[in-house]
């Protein structure tokens, strides 16, 4: 929170420094790792040298003891010819190899030298000639390099020997050669290797006396003991290499003790000795690029700190001092003054800044007078929507919408269209100057006025030209005459339920924000029209219901009296009639013809009773529906309903067999729709011809009952919605809703009705072939 507090160049400076401490701390560290990496490669450096150097060094021993196991003494060690041939041909191959030897001598299994090349009285006989390097050599009964020893004459040599064997394979003692390793010009004892000004190598052995030492180191003294002999002989024992710096206090130079200082030492041990190079550098020589580096990064570390402050301080009284005025400014904007002049042109980031708030400013005192301009506007459109939620009468809507439009837009004159059936402009309002309103054009379904164009293409539309609208005037001279008008649809959802026409006026002119409020106002006019268009459609279907069941409890009231009249007049006088002649059968004799006779007479009134039963059944539902099937209903009922009627009548089935059945309360609608139809066409079509058609398609199966009568006018029948002929029409429509299916009427005063009904099913017929039947009775065809 204190941070916080703080101003913007504190901030910045902290932040900065912060930000300057953790990376110079990384950059030390980087360095210090740098510098370790460095001094690391340095010493692995030097132990792949010492490694090197001890194998080569072990190649050049391997050579001696091969050239050893060479030498044929033919199986005895007194043979001296033949010793000293061999031993001769020893000498000079390891001489061409740059290895000098003192002797040749052959030892037998008591240590005792046998033969010597050249010849040496003071190695022969058993006493001085012993050497503990020759008894350990013949007790291993291997080849061994020997460390440094000093023979009879006082000669420092190295001992390398291998066992002989007699001729039946038995061990007959060994053959040595004194080497002589400061006599010997081998690279592998005299390296010429360079390390640096005060690098050197030293081969000491596993009693850590130095055998060798190469310059600029000084040449060891006899039996020189190292400065480390202990920690030598360790790593040669266990065979380990290693490197570190140590303290060199041992070395004279020209009589003067050298001062103690620092070494980088590197040690590796051979394989075929006891033996171990050392390679030796002054520390201070050997890690000097790494000590260079160190003060490399220091130096420019400390450059960094002091540019970076420097730049720093720069950049602030560059930053602050502008943004301290832009501050300023921004609390004279705060507090309403849009024009304040910021005195910053620069091309940076804070001059771009400075541009951007002026034009900021200059926006926001447009946005202020535009706010303060369109607050009226939402709030007119808002009193347009209060307005028009307060009825569901269409024609208050209407009425209310226009004025209200009128009154936002501030002009006198609008009209409002809607569209009907066919695509046709129905006007139903107007205000001001009516006559521009008065177009024919508007109810033609192909009209290319702009109100239809705006009816098709759904966009508001500019009119100011007579070739967009014939009612335009030519000459505005005139006040009452109107020279344009914008033209809005009216769109609810997917579809357009009309447009409105809004008059200019000349000291008003539509800009783009204009007809952005237009749209809105179009949309909640079309909320409105199509609230008040589905409560009429509710209150309409209503009162349909209402009169659908008063019509059916009428129909049913009626039926119901019929069917008691004919049980009454018909089916009373029968069964009255059959009972008399039951009873004037008591007492004539069976045998007689009268008998015979008024029992054939009883017969027939229950032949008769059983007809008209029939007949009434087949009224109320027929039997052959739940047995047969729709089709052969159909078919039986066109027969006796229409043959009676003397119409001739066709019944055609496209895509479905009579064998297939559809859902019971599929085949009953439509039979119902079907009847129904049939009976309207028999009491009030006046036709002479009817056609049938039972089509099944995918999903749907279609109903379609024409006739060429009469016809009637659809707008009348479903508006005033009284009578028989309507309700038997409004009830299809109800039965086709309740199946979720479609009802199609065509009919024109004198031009006969086509009724279609379309519903959906579960199956369809296989193939669309047609089937039509005939049946000629009475002289008219049955279909």
């Amino acid at each position: 929170m204190a941070l916080n507090d703080l101003t913007l160049q504190k901030r910045v400076g902290l932040l900065v420094l912060a930000g300057l401490v953790v990376g110079l701390g990384l950059f030390s560290w980087l360095g210090v790792q740098s510098v370790n990496e460095s001094i690391q490669r340095t010493l692995s450096e030097r132990l792949v040298v010492a490694r090197a150097m001890a194998s080569h060094l072990d190649e050049t021993l391997n050579y001696v003891l091969y050239q050893l196991q060479d030498v044929d003494l033919g199986g005895s060690l007194t043979d001296a010819p033949r010793f000293q041939k061999e031993a001769i041909s020893l000498r000079q191959a390891l001489a061409r190899a740059g290895i000098f030897t003192r002797y040749i001598i052959a030892v037998d299994n008591e240590g005792i030298v046998r033969q010597a090349e050249p010849p040496a009285p003071e190695l022969a006989g058993p006493g001085p000639a012993r050497f503990a390097e020759i008894d350990r050599a013949l007790s291993v009964g291997l080849p061994m390099i020997s460390d440094l020893v000093s023979i009879p004459s006082d000669m420092p040599v190295v001992i390398a020997s291998v066992p002989v064997y007699d001729t039946a394979g038995e061990t007959m003692g060994l053959v040595a050669a004194m080497i002589d390793l400061d006599l010997s010009s081998n690279d592998a004892f005299n390296s010429s290797i360079i390390i640096g000004q005060t690098g050197y190598m030293e081969i000491v052995d596993g009693n850590g006396i130095v055998l060798v030492r190469t310059v600029p180191g000084s040449r060891p003294a006899s039996l020189e003991q190292s400065d480390h002999p202990g920690r030598f002989a360790d790593l040669i024992e266990r065979g380990q290499a290693t490197v570190g710096t140590c303290h060199r206090c041992h070395e004279s130079q020209e009589a003067e003790v050298v001062p103690k200082h620092r070494d980088m030492l590197a040690f590796a041990p051979l394989s075929t000795a006891s033996w171990g190079v050392v390679l030796r550098q002054a520390e201070e020589e050997a890690l000097a690029p790494a000590r260079q580096l160190g003060q490399r990064l220091l130096l420019l570390g400390s450059m960094v700190l002091v540019i970076t402050f420097l730049l720093l301080w720069l950049v602030l009284q560059g930053t602050i001092r502008p943004i301290k005025m832009l501050t300023t400014a921004a609390r004279r904007v705060a507090s309403g003054d849009f024009r304040t002049v910021i005195p910053i042109t620069r091309g940076d980031e804070i001059g771009q800044l400075s541009t951007a708030f002026r034009s900021m400013t200059q926006q926001l005192a447009r946005s202020r007078e535009e706010l303060l301009s369109r607050n009226e506007e939402l709030s007119a459109i808002n009193s347009i929507a209060v307005a028009v939620n307060q009825s569901l009468n269409l024609e208050d809507v209407l009425v209310g919408a226009l004025e209200k439009v009128l009154e936002v837009t501030r002009t006198t004159a609008g009209c409002v269209f809607l569209k009907s059936a066919g695509d046709k402009l129905k006007p139903m309002i107007a205000i001001g100057p009516t006559r521009i309103f008065q177009c024919e054009q508007a109810g033609l379904p192909l009209a290319g006025c702009a109100c239809h164009q705006v009816l098709h293409h759904n966009e508001t539309l500019m009119v100011n030209d007579a070739s967009q609208c014939p009612m335009l005037a030519k000459d505005c001279a005139d006040e009452e005459e109107i020279c344009c008008f914008v033209s809005l649809p009216l769109r609810s959802k997917d579809k357009t339920l009309g447009v409105i026409n809004v008059a200019c006026s000349e000291d008003r002119i539509f800009t783009e924000n204009d007809f952005k409020i237009l749209d809105s106002i179009g949309y909640y006019v079309s909320l409105a029209i199509e609230n008040s268009v589905l409560y009429q459609d509710a209150k309409q279907e209503e009162e349909l219901r209402g009169e659908l069941l008063k019509s059916v409890i009428n129909a049913q009231e009626e039926e119901r009296k019929r069917i008691a009249r004919e049980l009454h007049d018909e089916y009373g006088q029968t069964m009255t009639g059959l009972m008399m002649s039951i009873e004037s059968l008591e007492g004539v004799n069976p045998a007689s013809p009268l008998f015979k006779k008024r029992l054939e007479h009883a017969k027939s009134l229950v032949t008769r009773a059983l007809k008209d039963t029939r007949r009434l059944t087949l009224g109320l539902r027929p039997s052959t529906l739940d047995d047969l099937g729709l089709i052969a209903t159909v078919r039986s009922y066109l027969q006796n309903q229409i043959g009676n009627a003397g119409i001739k009548a066709e019944f055609v089935t496209q895509g479905i067999r009579e064998s297939e059945r559809l859902a019971p309360e599929i085949e009953t609608a439509l039979f119902r729709i079907i009847q129904e139809a049939i009976h309207n066409i028999a009491k009030h079509a006046d036709a002479s011809n009817v056609r049938v058609e039972l089509k099944a398609m995918p999903g749907r199966i279609r109903a379609t009952v024409e006739d060429d009568g009469c016809g009637f006018d659809q707008d009348t029948v479903f508006r005033h919605k009284v009578g028989t002929h309507s309700l038997g029409l409004l009830g299809i429509q109800e039965r086709a809703k309740l199946l979720g299916g479609t009802l199609y009427i065509e009919s024109k005063i004198g031009q006969g009705t086509r009724l279609t009904v379309e519903v959906p099913v579960a199956g369809t017929a296989k193939d669309g072939s047609a089937n039509e039947d005939q049946v000629k009775t009475g002289g008219t065809n049955y279909g």
